[in-house]
């Protein structure tokens, strides 16, 4: 197999470090004079040894030749073999000169990206005064623009939903200062960093559209943690959410409301809320690791996005395929733990209000007061291309609407931004964040946030009375 690393090395780039023969090509100069030479002559169809030696030092060069040995066409498959998932991930690290062929089911010659896809980031990038970059992912590239519908899970108009559960008297409208002094830089996880574990723990949605559940288990495990001052700092379970979580428009992978979380967890209500027991991401991995009620069911994706270091399958590839919704269930996980191994027992939920706000100075202020909020927006699908940088709407039509956790915002030379937590795993983006313009209403993004009230009171089933700090 050497020999074939070698081939294709000067096509490839690097490979591992502690094999300077099969790196970057004729990087053999680092070595001393004897093993510099005899690496350099190990790879004569493109590299050309040229001496400059003294007698008493001999001394020579490395060179790449200037007209190399094309690459064979199977240098990637060459290069990325063995299980699906090695030859993906390793067809992902090198993504500039190879691309997974999901037909196939191997790793092939040549980026392949739509030609819609190409002249949207091409437009993105020759943009004048674009504050975000672009680029290709494995996942999107080769499809038109807008391939991310089906990961889209909010339905219906959130903003008219919310006004209607207040009219109900089931959601509140936080009354705000109009006066309030509000800084230019907040961080949910800096100013309560004794709860910055749970604030940045980035989850996965998988191939499924239930971020409406995924962003209100997140900012509730949150405000939770936040209002019991970290006496409780456990992640709500988004599949009992997602899955257990009913309504008349939240339909697990089929879509919901961002309003269905709260109803959920806020005990009694309209809906009757029960709460929703632990759990994390899949299989236990993430930071809180296993041995809670209900982890989340589906595997990790990479999604949307340039590949970069995820380790994990695209979407629709083997290993993520497009999901169904999960049934119902009443009982923990096999390898739940105790205190979180009784389904019925480790039901979380508050008493209080559920607070609603709007616009920009408006939703600053009830996340300096209780904490990150879920909210919806508007994804175009220009969208599937962010790289980093503080998004705006370039390109493309509607995709469809998506439910995220904002945390907090701040200034970039001079250019205002939301930090946002998707639920895309923490290799996409920012390290699973992205930045979207604030103080226009971007995609829709301020129309309506929700949240448990900063004065709610949180419970366990399994506790006597409300947790009070």
């Amino acid at each position: 197999m050497k020999g074939a690393i070698l081939i294709i090395a000067p096509f490839l780039g690097g490979v591992a470090a502690a094999d300077v023969e099969a790196s970057t090509p004729c990087a053999c100069n680092a070595l001393g004079y004897d093993d510099k030479k005899a690496c350099c002559l190990k790879d004569t169809d493109h590299c050309t040894w040229e001496e400059a030696s003294y007698p008493w030092l001999p001394q020579g060069h490395c060179a790449v030749k200037k007209t190399p040995v094309a690459a064979p066409q199977d240098a990637c498959s060459d290069m990325c073999s063995g299980t699906w998932m090695a030859a993906m991930q390793c067809c992902a690290r090198h993504s500039d000169k190879c691309h997974y062929d999901k037909q196939a089911a191997k790793c092939v010659v040549g980026p392949e990206v739509h030609p819609d896809r190409a002249a949207m980031i091409k437009e993105i990038s020759n943009t004048p005064g674009v504050l975000w970059k672009a680029g290709a992912h494995p996942r999107f590239a080769a499809d038109a623009p807008g391939s991310s519908k089906d990961m889209m899970g909010v339905k219906g108009d959130q903003k008219a939903d919310i006004q209607e559960l207040v009219k109900k008297g089931e959601i509140v409208e936080l009354l705000l200062a109009s006066d309030a002094a509000l800084p230019d830089n907040f961080d949910s996880a800096t100013n309560w960093p004794q709860c910055a574990k749970i604030i940045d723990d980035i989850r996965d949605q998988s191939n499924c559209g239930c971020c409406w559940a995924f962003a209100g288990a997140e900012a509730g495990s949150d405000r939770m943690c936040i209002s019991t001052n970290a006496s409780v700092m456990v992640p709500l379970s988004a599949q009992d959410i997602c899955f257990n979580g009913g309504g008349i428009m939240s339909r697990g992978c089929s879509g919901g409301q961002i309003s269905t979380p709260w109803s959920m967890l806020k005990k009694g209500g309209l809906f009757g809320g029960k709460g929703a027991v632990s759990g994390g991401q899949y299989n236990g991995s993430g930071p809180f690791g296993k041995g809670l009620c209900s982890d989340f069911s589906m595997p990790h994706c990479h999604h949307h996005g340039p590949q970069g270091k995820d380790p994990y399958p695209a979407e629709n590839a083997p290993g993520c395929p497009s999901q169904k919704s999960a049934p119902g269930f009443t009982k923990c996980d096999a390898d739940a733990a105790a205190p979180h191994n009784d389904y019925a027992s480790d039901k979380y939920s508050y008493t209080g209000d559920t607070v609603t706000v709007s616009g920009e100075a408006g939703i600053q202020q009830a996340i300096m007061a209780g904490g990150p909020m879920e909210v919806a927006f508007t994804v175009y699908a220009d969208f599937e291309n962010y790289v980093s940088g503080i998004y705006h709407h370039v390109s493309g039509k509607e995709a469809g609407g998506h439910a995220v956790k904002i945390v907090g915002w701040g200034v970039d030379s001079g250019n205002k931004y939301w930090k946002v937590a998707n639920s895309w795993n923490p290799y996409w983006g920012e390290k699973g964040y992205f930045r979207i313009v604030r103080g226009e209403n971007e995609g829709g993004i301020e129309n309506q946030a929700i949240a448990s009230s900063p004065t709610a009171k949180w419970s366990k089933a399994s506790d006597s009375a409300a947790i009070v700090v």
